[in-house]
């Protein structure tokens, strides 16, 4: 069996760290505070997997003033990554800042929280599914550097055999929705199925299925849930860390079954 789990709202507990920094990233642009909850319900509708690419989307909504489905019509079409929202800038002559310093600026942001992070998957958890797992590994949004802040902070290096990070992909297209970074880490441990992935946004789902179409092979797509992702389909559904437990221990049986 193989084990990938995303990193934000699977392994780690974000609202108090990325969830504040694109939040208050937004806010310093626009020179007022701006809604937590409005931001990553914009960000779940674009279907957008970066805090970075979802702070140019967000300045552009808001500074557009449309009604949410009026924006939604105009940003969804295209590639889910910023450089749609810089065209969609330009269309609406709005100004925006280069991706570079948002990058700078949200980061800078994020580590004056960092330390705040907490784990939704417990080590102890973790160590009954490396009992089940052949392989496990991380496919995350995130830097090498972001990853190894709380990594390194929890201890849960050991718990894993592939770490595939922002840092690991060749280009902006790479990124999840892409099937690219499934497809880097399946090329390096080979298929072993069953193949699991646990994700918490329609991004991580797609990236499933768009690797599935492309290889012909299936990988089970694992929904861990939370309040923004209600609406993302799944094959299997799970609240909490000890019901990921029963169901790959039960995937398990029913392969050696």
């Amino acid at each position: 069996m193989i084990v990938s789990f995303d990193v934000d709202g699977v392994l780690v507990e974000v609202s108090q760290t990325y969830h504040r920094a694109l939040a208050e990233t937004v806010g310093k642009y626009l020179d007022r505070p701006v809604s937590q909850k409005e931001i990553l319900n914009l960000k779940a509708a674009l279907k957008l997997n970066n805090d970075w690419d979802a702070t140019v989307a967000s300045l552009v909504y808001y500074q557009s003033e449309l009604a949410l489905s009026e924006f939604l019509k105009l940003a969804l079409p295209g590639p889910p990554d910023y450089r749609k929202f810089y065209d969609l800038g330009r269309v609406l002559d709005i100004k925006l800042p280069e991706y570079k310093e948002v990058r700078i600026i949200f980061e800078n942001i994020y580590h004056r929280y960092q330390s705040q992070e907490d784990l939704r998957v417990a080590p102890q958890i973790l160590a009954e599914i490396r009992k089940l797992a052949g392989i496990m590994a991380v496919i995350t949004g995130r830097t090498r550097e972001d990853l190894d802040l709380t990594f390194e902070r929890h201890k849960l290096y050991r718990y894993f055999d592939y770490l595939i990070t922002e840092d690991d992909l060749p280009a902006v297209d790479a990124r999840k929705p892409a099937p690219y970074p499934l497809k880097y880490l399946l090329a390096q441990t080979g298929f072993q199925p069953p193949v699991c992935h646990i994700g918490d946004t329609e991004a991580d789902r797609l990236m499933v299925e768009n690797y599935e179409r492309e290889e012909n092979k299936q990988v089970v797509f694992i929904l861990f849930e939370h309040q923004f992702n209600q609406q993302v389909p799944a094959d299997f559904r799970v609240n909490q860390a000890e019901e990921l437990v029963t169901l790959l221990r039960w995937m398990v049986e029913e392969t050696q079954g």
